[in-house]
């Protein structure tokens, strides 16, 4: 890699902001040749950024003593440069005997909680990746493909506490193999990234060379076009939530209601961003995928810009749109009555609420099985006041939130925290034996509860809520 390449990558860096003086880089390394040169690549410029390295390897037992070798390449080189190793394991065969689920999908998400859970446990404030400039490419043309916006991967978002990062993304897959060869690095080839079992390697195999050979620029060109289109977005999406804030009104009752000029006066850029904003609100945050394709999305931008006549249009989850004349309501068809619900949780269960799936156990038994596919969870040290009850919400409600002196009322949490009123009665509150409320899962949780695993924290509360 000339020198040149070098300044590349570090302005990249300074230009997104992706590293910080004083910041402590966790570097996800599965010993191959792209996550060797950014382990190295970090390690040549620890002094000048001023940050401390970490690296963690996962090992997927997919490919028995083929994969232990690779996780002892990469822990023989952290021992070389005196760097902290942290070598894990996700059983990937047994978690799908076991689960079933997409090999992909399974070792994707079982690495990431591996990633979050170390940077939470050892204090890293960064998390960097070895994606580059072909990776963006496929990604985009992926996207494409599928019909949604070519934005990419983002250069950075918030994960663990911290943000993760992909430094290497102005570089190809070439710059890398002469920044090992160069130096003389050793690296491991994962066979099965030269098969075409998976939709990614068929891009990288057919259709990125072909690109690349048309122009030579076109995967650095995805890189700065993927920027671009990023920050437009950002930019576009910050200004629909101002104008949802302004258009979704609330009857007494507080049922969401939108009125046909208001979302007409939108541009229709906007109004293609606002509806998806009003879908998550309804949806709790969930990504449902039925809700999200275009053609719905199109039916409802079409019914809300309407004054005339009524219509109305099913979602998931008993969810309708009704419009009657120039004003839209989102209602709830044969709603649960669920004020007077409450159902014991004991330890070691998965209790399911709604699509929520709650559990609560000693924190020695949350391995690295317990925890993949867990959307959130907490650590907690009440040996007294254990969890035993989960309820509805009740008028009085009060919990005592970390830095307030007073509880606070449960109804005015769920306000500020911009709680979709028809959602707050379906909220599972949970409740210790003297009644006193512990957590709102997803939204708040006690004093008590720790994101962050320390030696004092007995215990675990894990939440599943699906994608």
């Amino acid at each position: 890699m000339k020198d040149n390449r070098f300044g590349k990558v570090l302005a990249f860096i300074r230009q997104e902001q992706l590293v910080h003086n004083g910041d402590r880089v966790l570097i996800a390394c599965s010993g191959g040749v792209d996550s060797v040169a950014l382990l190295y690549f970090f390690y040549e410029h620890r002094i000048d950024m001023n940050i401390a390295l970490g690296v963690i390897h996962v090992d997927h037992c997919l490919r028995g003593e083929e994969s232990a070798i690779d996780g002892k390449v990469v822990a023989d080189i952290c021992e070389q440069l005196a760097i902290p190793f942290y070598g894990k394991t996700l059983p990937v065969p047994d978690l799908l005997a076991a689960n079933g689920g997409n090999l992909q999908d399974v070792c994707r998400r079982g690495r990431y909680s591996l990633f979050e859970k170390t940077m939470l446990e050892e204090g890293y404030t960064n998390l960097a990746i070895a994606h580059h400039a072909e990776d963006q490419l496929e990604t985009m043309l992926m996207q494409l493909a599928q019909g949604r916006r070519p934005r990419g991967m983002p250069t950075h978002r918030t994960f663990g506490g911290g943000q993760l990062i992909r430094p290497l993304l102005p570089l190809m897959k070439k710059d890398l193999y002469e920044y090992v060869d160069l130096r003389n690095l050793p690296y491991r080839e994962d066979p099965s990234n030269q098969k075409d079992d998976y939709t990614r390697n068929r891009y990288r195999h057919h259709i990125v060379p072909v690109l690349l050979t048309e122009h030579e620029l076109a995967a650095e060109n995805s890189v700065r076009v993927a920027t671009a289109l990023q920050e437009d977005d950002a930019f576009l999406t910050d200004i629909a939530k101002e104008h949802l804030e302004r258009l979704l009104t609330f009857t007494d009752t507080g049922i969401p209601v939108i009125h046909s000029k208001d979302f007409r006066s939108m541009h229709v850029a906007l109004q293609k961003r606002v509806v998806p904003l009003v879908l998550k609100y309804l949806y709790n945050g969930q990504t449902i995928p039925a809700v999200y394709n275009s053609d719905l999305v199109n039916q409802l931008i079409f019914q809300l810009s309407e004054d005339a006549g009524s219509a109305s249009i099913s979602l998931p989850n008993k969810w309708i749109m009704q419009r009657e004349y120039g004003v839209s309501s989102f209602v709830r068809d044969e709603e649960e009555e669920s004020s007077n619900r409450i159902i014991p949780f004991p330890p070691n269960e998965w209790i399911h609420w709604g699509q929520m799936k709650l559990r609560w156990c000693k924190a020695s038994a949350a391995n690295v099985a317990a925890l993949v596919g867990v959307t959130d969870w907490r650590y907690f040290q009440l040996e007294e006041e254990l969890p035993s009850i989960i309820r509805s919400r009740r008028s009085g409600d009060r919990i005592q939130l970390s830095g307030m002196d007073q509880p606070k009322r449960v109804t005015r949490l769920l306000i500020d925290e911009k709680v979709n009123q028809s959602e707050r009665d379906r909220l599972p509150i949970i409740l210790n034996g003297q009644g006193q409320v512990l957590a709102i899962p997803g939204i708040r949780y006690s004093a008590t509860f720790t994101k962050k695993p320390s030696a004092e924290q007995a215990y675990i509360l894990m939440m599943v809520w699906p994608e």
